[in-house]
């Protein structure tokens, strides 16, 4: 009798966890939205990639970087998109693949350092304010948009 009270505690123990990480993969997955665009490890020639694009109704968009063997593949047709990556893996060449999802942008804000000498410093941003072109310097303006800031250098 008392073995069973034991695993009976066990399996409710296992079930709890089991559907917390459920939940939990639900709630993260739930967030993201999905795109027609893979990333498909191709083990092979770019001509090998371009023809399992080809057979699974993709366009290769070409290797990423200098990453070896790795390729963004666009879905043309996205009506079977549901098996896609299921049918890509029987592929002998095939390695990992990736569906990619939106990822949302946040456009950072910035301030001009205050500096008493800011407006003589026309390599930061030239206005022509030495008579010189305007325009002619090192543009930190659009870095700082980008929230490049040199922060922790």
């Amino acid at each position: 009798p008392n073995s069973t009270v034991m695993t009976r505690r066990t399996s409710s123990i296992i079930l709890l966890a089991l559907l917390s990480f459920c939940c939990l993969y639900a709630c993260v997955s739930a967030d993201r939205v999905y795109i027609n665009e893979w990333i498909v490890q191709v083990k092979g020639e770019p001509e090998v990639a371009d023809k399992i694009a080809k057979r699974h109704g993709f366009q290769n968009l070409g290797k990423i970087g200098n990453l070896q063997e790795h390729y963004r593949f666009v879905l043309q047709n996205t009506s079977h998109i549901d098996n896609i990556s299921e049918a890509m893996s029987h592929e002998k060449q095939v390695g990992t693949i990736e569906q990619q999802y939106g990822r949302e942008r946040v456009k950072k804000n910035y301030t001009v350092p205050y500096d008493s000498r800011w407006k003589y410093q026309w390599s930061l941003k030239n206005t022509g304010q030495t008579n010189g072109p305007s325009g002619l310097d090192l543009n930190v303006e659009r870095a700082w948009l980008q929230g490049i800031t040199g922060d922790e250098i």
